[in-house]
C-alpha cells in the first residue's frame, strides 16, 4: 500500500514498501523520482489503479515511471464486486492516465506475467 492521496498514509510508506520484498507498490500517489528509480532497480512494479480516489495520481505515477524506467501494472484494488472493471474499461483508464497504446500493451503484459508468477 503506497502513499495514496485518497487516504491518510504516513510519509515514508512508499520507501518502506520498496525496501521490503514486494512485487507491486500499489497506489503510490505522488511518488518521487528517487522512489520510482528504486522500484526500477529492484524490479518492483508500480500500480496504475482503477480504484476511485487512488486513481487521481495515475498520470503522475505514469510520468514518474517513464522518467525512471519503472514498469507498470494495472490493478483494481477491489473491495467489492462493484470495483471490478472490464478489460476495455481498464484500457480506457490506462489511456486516460496518458499511456500510449504501446504502454498499455506492455502494462497488460506485466500484469499477466505477475499473475502467472503466482
Amino acid at each position: 500500500h503506497g502513499e495514496t492521496i485518497a487516504e491518510p498514509v504516513t510519509p515514508g510508506t512508499n520507501l518502506a514498501a520498496l525496501h521490503a520484498e514486494v512485487d507491486i507498490l500499489a497506489h503510490p500517489g505522488l511518488i518521487t523520482a528517487e522512489e520510482a528509480s528504486l522500484a526500477c532497480e529492484k524490479g518492483i512494479f508500480l500500480e496504475i489503479t482503477t480504484r476511485r480516489g487512488h486513481s487521481l495520481t495515475n498520470g503522475h505515477v505514469l510520468k514518474t515511471a517513464r522518467l525512471c524506467g519503472a514498469k507498470l501494472v494495472l490493478n483494481t484494488d477491489t473491495h467489492s464486486p462493484a470495483d471490478l472493471v472490464s478489460r476495455d474499461q481498464a484500457h480506457n483508464i490506462a489511456r486516460g492516465s496518458g499511456m500510449t497504446e504501446d504502454e498499455v500493451a506492455a502494462m497488460f503484459k506485466n500484469s499477466a506475467y505477475l499473475a502467472e508468477k503466482v
